[in-house]
């Protein structure tokens, strides 16, 4: 009797205390370092705190970026946890709310009117910035792609952004450096997000391709 209660002591020690929390999750995830880059997903308790990495996962939590979260976490210490693991162990009970950040409620709409590209990946300067010009008839869009005007239409499904290839101008300039680059790495993009009046573009792999910013209409 004596050595079956010791093995049951011994079976439930791993955990040793558990607690449940309230935990929201930011519409969407960061760039960070654990074991090696990674993406992570944004936390804080208290909705007057700052964000900060989780690098580690809720079990029954179904993640999808766009959506802001309000969740009921169950919260267990563990005991003698793994060098490279963590000594917590997160249980979702409750998820009270997912709200759609604007952009998503939109469909795509915070992406109609001018962007100009400000960066790009693989350029370490640029004297000429290209544009984005979205319109929501028919998906199009246009602007200057650094010596001519292009136009091509956009397909979007969610946050996925792709384009069709580019049609353009025939002039040559003396640098076409800016346009290559630029009319080359759109078809490198795969989705996008709106932060505040900043276009970021990403590719497949998660790499920021290029950085745009709003530009307000003329008067």
């Amino acid at each position: 009797m004596k050595y079956l209660l010791l093995l049951l002591v011994l079976s439930c020690s791993s955990v040793q205390s558990e607690e449940i929390r309230t935990v929201f999750v930011a519409d969407h995830l960061a760039d960070c370092t654990g074991v090696s880059e990674q993406k992570c997903m944004l936390i804080k308790e208290n909705p007057d705190e700052d964000w900060s990495y989780f690098y580690d996962k809720i079990s029954g939590f179904d993640y999808e970026e766009g959506y802001s979260y309000e969740l009921r976490v169950k919260v267990e210490e563990i005991d003698n946890p793994p060098a490279d693991g963590s000594s917590k162990k997160y249980t979702l009970t409750e998820l009270v709310t997912k709200t759609p950040t604007e952009g998503s409620a939109q469909g795509g709409n915070e992406l109609i009117g001018t962007w100009k590209v400000i960066q790009m990946d693989g350029l370490e300067s640029m004297k000429n910035f290209p544009t984005f010009v979205f319109v929501e008839e028919e998906n199009r869009v246009s602007g200057y792609a650094g010596c001519n005007n292009y136009f091509a239409t956009y397909e979007l499904k969610g946050f996925e952004l792709t384009f069709s290839d580019a049609g353009s101008t025939r002039k040559m300039c003396q640098d076409m450096s800016v346009e290559d680059a630029f009319l080359k790495k759109m078809n490198e993009i795969a989705y996008y997000k709106v932060v505040k009046s900043e276009l970021h573009l990403f590719d497949a792999q998660d790499k920021l391709i290029m950085l745009a910013i709003a530009e307000q209409a003329s008067e």
